[in-house]
């Protein structure tokens, strides 16, 4: 089983991909700790570095999706098409923003929230997120619609526990 988890976000991809791991017993593509790892966190999409992370990025996912099963999450445009060739299916988390939003004061406040990042980080994370969707939104749904065939859309939580109650 391949499956790949996409959204905005604090959508709660890594939440889902975390427990269909648990559940399924398989390996967790986290996207997001590569670029945490490689420094891509504290520096702007046009620095100068971005391309030695997004290459690292690219060589880390490369590797672990040769694996037999595996969950990813995360939307990273310069390595999906990649992943998403692999993939059984695609969910795509089409959360509200409003709840995304929420979503993200609940991590913010929880103790276990982004290690990598500093109170001020996830404050300003807040106007990234509303921007993020605003860029990204068009350039994701046109992704589902080329992939409407491995795409499983869930705009709501109660959507997703369904899902995962028929793993």
């Amino acid at each position: 089983m391949r499956i790949s988890i996409i959204g905005h976000s604090s959508s709660g991809k890594s939440t889902l991909a975390r427990k269909i791991s648990k559940k399924l017993n398989i390996p967790h593509l986290h996207i997001d700790s590569f670029l945490f790892e490689a420094g891509g966190a504290k520096l702007n999409s046009s620095d100068k570095g971005m391309e030695k992370v997004r290459v690292y990025i690219k060589e880390k996912v490369v590797n672990f999706i040769k694996q037999d099963s595996w969950v990813s999450d995360g939307w990273y445009s310069h390595v999906q098409p990649i992943v998403s060739g692999q993939t059984d299916y695609i969910i795509f988390l089409d959360i509200p923003l409003h709840r995304r939003l929420f979503n993200h004061l609940k991590r913010m406040l929880k103790s276990d929230g982004h290690k990598e990042l500093t109170k001020w980080d996830d404050f300003k994370f807040f106007y990234k997120i509303v921007r993020r969707t605003s860029i990204k939104d068009p350039e994701i749904r046109q992704f589902v619609r080329e992939h409407s065939d491995k795409v499983k859309i869930f705009k709501n939580y109660k959507e997703v526990e369904k899902y995962l109650n028929t793993l």
